[in-house]
């Protein structure tokens, strides 16, 4: 017992030293001072400018979030600029700005949160202080993580929304009122935040997992938490009702912002994440449009992927086993296949199949304790 609480504290402090180490390192993502002047130079001559001659460079995602938040902020006009994400991420990396100056010092503030659901999550899956703790470690030296850490992109408070809406499911003991709320809550703001589609996948997840358990009240569950979300994702455009009263408005908006994500490569192949995760192949659509590798991958993806489809193969004795988190990967799996792939997409996914082959790694060391056992 005196040992494996040692062994914990060992633990911890290597993550802790690990990520305080990492922060040092990079500590040149959070001292300079958000430069509006240059992002409104480079946004007007981006891939953005509305004349072609103008386009000149690219503007990438962590400066047109950042730009975005900041001019969302001191003008509410979220209809001019980048509108095929929703606002609410975008406040957010506003909101650093307006208290640090620096567009990814708030990023620390979601990744210290992150890794923390993620312990408890992983906590819930293994029952296991040791290994939970080893997860944390393992997934801090994940580039995809690190690079979320110093840069203003959307994927990290994302993914805390995400680990906290499954933690209250997979704790709720009782049915209650707030805890319906709870869920729409943070459905809400994770379809609020990049995607709405995100966060349809969660909702599509909580559905699933219910009917599989054969919760009762099925009904009340998932459409009382929906129907919460829906206005929480209206709310994230309050600025806007406020210049835009009118219903027709908001609709165009959102059209507008259909139109910009189906018009992205439509005929890109489907099912490249497979390949990514398997080979580190990575297919482009620009220039001659060839395989590349991604600097996020490691040995550990083919791993992880493998793991997961025995998961699929072994559906009662390790699918429904993990039910929640394997719904998720499945379904986030399965969008990602069907669209233009991006490698940082991933991160919403890596936690997941990090928890289930733990999860499976127990299940088979059981399973092979409890068969020496029986010979004995």
């Amino acid at each position: 017992m005196k040992s494996l609480k040692i062994l914990n504290i060992l633990l911890l402090l290597a993550i802790s030293l690990s990520f305080i180490t990492f922060l040092i390192k990079n500590i040149s993502f959070y001292q300079p001072e958000f430069n509006l002047g240059k992002l409104e130079l480079l946004y007007s001559q981006s891939q953005f400018a509305q004349n072609p001659d103008d386009r000149k460079q690219i503007i990438e995602d962590e400066d047109l979030y950042a730009y975005s938040g900041w001019k969302y902020l001191t003008t509410g006009k979220l209809d001019q600029i980048n509108i095929e994400h929703p606002p609410l991420g975008k406040y957010m990396i506003g909101f650093s700005i307006l208290l640090f100056k620096n567009q990814n010092i708030g990023q620390i503030f979601w990744g210290i949160i992150f890794l923390v659901l993620f312990y408890k999550l992983a906590l819930k899956t293994t029952k296991n202080i040791p290994l939970s703790l080893a997860l944390i470690l393992i997934f801090l030296q994940e580039k995809i993580f690190q690079e979320q850490l110093t840069h203003s992109l959307l994927d990290l408070s994302l993914a805390v929304f995400l680990l906290a809406f499954f933690l209250n499911l997979v704790s709720q003991n009782k049915e209650s009122k707030i805890n319906l709320i709870t869920q729409g809550l943070l459905l809400g703001i994770i379809s609020s935040l990049k995607y709405p589609t995100i966060g349809f996948i969660a909702w599509l997840t909580m559905i699933l997992y219910f009917f599989v358990k054969k919760e009762k009240n099925i009904l009340k569950k998932i459409l009382i938490p929906g129907l919460v979300a829906f206005f929480v994702f209206l709310f994230s455009y309050f600025p806007f009702f406020l210049k835009n009263p009118q219903p027709i408005s908001f609709f165009n908006l959102q059209l507008e912002a259909l139109k910009i994500h189906l018009s992205h490569v439509p005929e890109y192949p489907k099912g490249q994440v497979f390949k990514v995760l398997s080979f580190n192949r990575w297919l482009t659509w620009w220039g001659s449009e060839k395989y590349i590798k991604t600097v996020f991958w490691n040995f550990l993806w083919p791993v992880l992927s493998l793991n997961f489809l025995f998961s699929l193969i072994f559906f009662k004795k390790l699918f429904k086993k993990n039910l929640l988190v394997n719904f998720w990967s499945l379904n986030y799996l399965l969008f990602l296949s069907l669209r233009l792939f991006f490698p940082r997409y991933l991160f919403l996914l890596l936690p997941f199949l990090y928890l289930n082959l733990c999860y499976n790694g127990l299940y088979l060391y059981k399973a092979i304790q409890a068969g020496g056992e029986r010979k004995r």
